[in-house]
């Protein structure tokens, strides 16, 4: 059997390695972007002019809310006679995820117990407020320990950062802050629930270093007031951190352009703020967090309005294997009076939040 593989990226490189190793003959690639290229001395097709009665492999991974899904319904549409989906694909080679976990990228880890950290786990499981959350936390841990399709956590396809299933029920109007907010993608789905009564929304404030990233994100800002007057908006292009710094930056990565520390400052250093001496002053209630990692950092420099406001918190503990149980312990130990709950938005475990709701306001 002839194989091409869909999708040149890491997890095309994944099925590779594990076709090569098992003596499967893989005779190209399919990438719309990388046409007439070469990869491992292969080439790369455009999808109407590959092979198709080769076997295609999926390896792009589906996102929730988005047409990767139909990348195996549209190939059989233009006449490809055998095409494994991606999660067909993980069940035919097991070792695809423990090959992808070589990478190290964000939580993965070659070691399961580098993922896992089995007392506070524990802790973490008597901590969370409903079993959802419990059972969700338990997947995780299954998908860490065997990296196996049969333990995949799936997605909850619920809406990120305001699940019907959390228990906010804000008494006093949303004051928001953004922290890592892209190009306004959350704003912009807030902005939409205050439009069919879901929440009210009075101000946000977001956060987004990324220069191209910030640009789009003030447009979508100045978009979303000439229809919302009644809500207002504060953009800033810094980062969020323990402490008004300059710190080097990784850009240009779109939704995962992070923070680096280093001595060196140079062209593509950015500035970061805390929390606690920019938004003081706001009466806030609800603070997001996606910030590839500088979470824990950003947290240090929130303390003070965590102690003495009391936001909802929506934090994701994804992008490190020990923000699973490193971010809750220290939340709780800031204000002992939330109750936390878990919930899985996207695939492969990524935006995996932390909500933190205070005691007594459900």
């Amino acid at each position: 059997m002839n194989y091409l593989i869909y999708g040149a990226g890491h997890f095309g490189e994944c099925f590779y390695r594990i076709l090569v190793k098992q003596k499967l003959q893989v005779n190209g690639w399919i990438d719309q972007r990388l046409v007439s290229q070469m990869k491992y001395n292969l080439p790369i097709f455009d999808e109407h002019t590959a092979d198709r009665n080769m076997t295609v492999i999926v390896a792009v991974t589906p996102l929730v809310n988005s047409n990767r899904g139909q990348i195996k319904e549209r190939l059989q549409e233009l006449g490809y006679n055998n095409v494994l989906g991606f999660f067909e694909a993980a069940r035919e080679f097991p070792e695809v995820f423990k090959e992808y976990a070589q990478l190290e990228h964000l939580w993965m880890r070659t070691s399961h117990h580098d993922m896992l950290n089995l007392p506070s786990i524990k802790w973490l499981r008597a901590r969370l407020g409903d079993d959802k959350s419990k059972n969700i936390l338990d997947k995780l841990c299954a998908f860490r320990a065997s990296l196996s399709i049969d333990d995949y956590p799936e997605p909850d396809r619920k809406i990120e950062y305001f699940p019907d299933d959390i228990p906010f029920n804000f008494q006093s109007p949303i004051r928001f802050i953004d922290c890592g907010a892209y190009t306004g993608d959350t704003v912009e789905a807030f902005v939409e629930l205050h439009k069919k009564n879901i929440i009210t929304l009075e101000h946000i404030s977001s956060f987004e270093p990324d220069t191209n990233n910030y640009q789009t994100l003030t447009n979508t800002q100045n978009r979303l007031k000439k229809n919302n007057p009644e809500i207002s908006f504060q953009a800033f292009p810094s980062g969020v951190w323990k402490c008004v710094d300059l710190l080097n930056f990784n850009q240009g990565q779109t939704s995962s352009s992070n923070i680096i520390q280093s001595e060196v400052i140079n062209d593509s250093s950015v500035s970061v703020v805390d929390l606690d001496s920019t938004c003081q002053a706001m009466d806030i209630n609800y603070i997001k967090m996606d910030i590839e990692g500088a979470e824990l950092a950003a947290l240090e420099g929130a303390k003070n309005l965590i102690q003495t406001q009391q936001p909802v918190l929506a934090i994701c503990v994804y992008h490190k294997p020990k923000d699973l149980w490193e971010l809750p312990q220290f939340i709780d130990q800031l204000q002992p009076n939330y109750d936390m709950y878990l919930r899985v938005h996207e695939h492969l475990g990524l935006s995996t939040v932390l909500y933190c709701i205070p005691k007594g306001s459900h």
